[in-house]
């Protein structure tokens, strides 16, 4: 399904969000442009490269598919009125630059709302347009800092560090994607257009609201810490190591724990007064852990696997990405495909992650190679072969 075809996106965003935004629309069926710098995208040579030469950032695979790429300078006279001109003609602009860069280039929401009253404008940012913090930049790590996803250390324990993926950065860019569906059916209703905003910040705080929930809680009850060797409330939901490598087991409420015991064959233990109850285990933590993590150490990971599913027990392998890309459950699901550019060779990729009538979409077109679709563009808008040499010449615009 395209539902979005039709619908046209000037996509000025760089790095991860906001081309994360930009993919998702394209996934779903928009054109979405991609306006880059003469020197494109900063992604395009952030390390690992796919080939090993530089343009072929990983990071700029993950998050332009499907789009087209038109290379303009927008500080020239030329550059500015061409994209000034397709902004007239589309349905919704995306950009992160910092504050105020897009107002200095005639190219802000009021500039361009005037042009194109029907404009869906989505501003992107690292703290939102209020607030001390207005003009501050910000990436995903110092997000997961501000927000307190970082654990802070007990003496002697290493320092703060991040999740290891860009959490904050692909839910900012899906929360813009839903904010941008919400305005296009208001625009149905209204005929006009609207400014839709999103931070890293305000992402961040929604994923801490149930954390923030239960400290306040916590705050308003004056609750005794949690015990400071328990991961979760619920007892056992944790990392346990096999004989060969690391499982995930989650006991979410005291039925779960039951099946749990029956699937490690210790259904004892399920009764045992000690530990019959999740405020038993919690205040017992350390002697029951001192009955499990031996018992689980004794076996591999597939006869646990085998074990926990007979008995409906949540868990997963703690998986390596290669392992997490060849597993059985992921190679059946058809999530991970393949595709072929003549700038980046054989690439596989994750496709979008909703299923329409239970079949997983296409990746559709690789991500475009700089400047690859300028001329096309520039041909839709109007502007003739010599009008594209003569900005060409004069460096306004690049085609490759």
């Amino acid at each position: 399904m395209k539902p979005l075809a039709g619908i046209q996106v000037l996509d000025f965003s760089t790095i991860f969000a906001g081309p994360h935004c930009g993919q998702l629309l394209a996934d779903y069926g928009a054109d979405v442009i991609k306006i880059e710098p003469l020197k494109g995208d900063d992604s395009r040579n952030w390390q690992p490269f796919h080939t090993g030469e530089p343009g072929s950032g990983t990071l700029f695979l993950v998050v332009n598919r499907n789009k087209r790429s038109v290379v303009v300078d927008l500080k020239s006279k030329d550059g500015s009125a061409i994209v000034r001109r397709m902004a007239s003609n589309c349905d919704v602009v995306l950009q992160n630059f910092s504050a105020g860069v897009m107002e200095r280039l005639g190219l802000g929401y009021r500039q361009l709302q005037e042009l194109n009253p029907k404009l869906i404008y989505c501003t992107i940012s690292a703290f939102g347009e209020t607030g001390p913090l207005a003009h501050a930049r910000g990436y995903d790590p110092m997000m997961q800092a501000f927000s307190g996803m970082m654990k802070i250390p007990q003496p002697g324990e290493p320092a703060p560090a991040r999740i290891n993926i860009p959490l904050i950065d692909f839910t900012t860019g899906q929360n813009a994607f839903s904010g941008i569906l919400a305005a296009i059916i208001e625009r149905q209703t209204t005929g006009r257009g609207s400014h839709v905003e999103a931070c890293l910040a305000d992402s961040a705080m929604a994923l801490q609201a149930w954390g923030l929930q239960r400290a306040w809680a916590a705050q308003n009850t004056n609750a005794a810490p949690a015990s400071a060797h328990a991961m979760s409330d619920n007892v056992p939901y944790e990392s346990f190591e096999a004989s060969d490598g690391w499982l995930f087991i989650a006991c979410g409420n005291n039925k779960l724990w039951q099946q749990f015991c029956v699937a490690i064959e210790r259904p004892e233990l399920a009764e045992h007064p000690d530990y019959a109850s999740n405020a038993g285990r919690r205040g017992r933590y350390d002697a029951l852990m001192a009955i499990l993590r031996p018992l689980l150490a004794a076996r591999p990971r597939a006869d646990w696997e085998q074990a926990f599913l007979a008995a409906g027990v949540p868990f997963a392998p703690v998986n390596t990405l290669l392992e997490l890309g060849e597993h059985p459950q992921i190679l059946a699901s058809g999530i991970v495909q393949q595709y072929s550019s003549p700038e980046f060779g054989s690439v596989k990729t994750v496709a979008r992650a909703v299923r329409f009538d239970g079949e997983i979409a296409p990746v559709g077109n690789p991500p475009p190679g700089l400047g690859a679709h300028t001329r096309e563009v520039l041909h839709e808008q109007g502007f003739s072969d010599d009008e594209i040499d003569r900005f060409i010449a004069a460096k306004a615009v690049a085609a490759h």
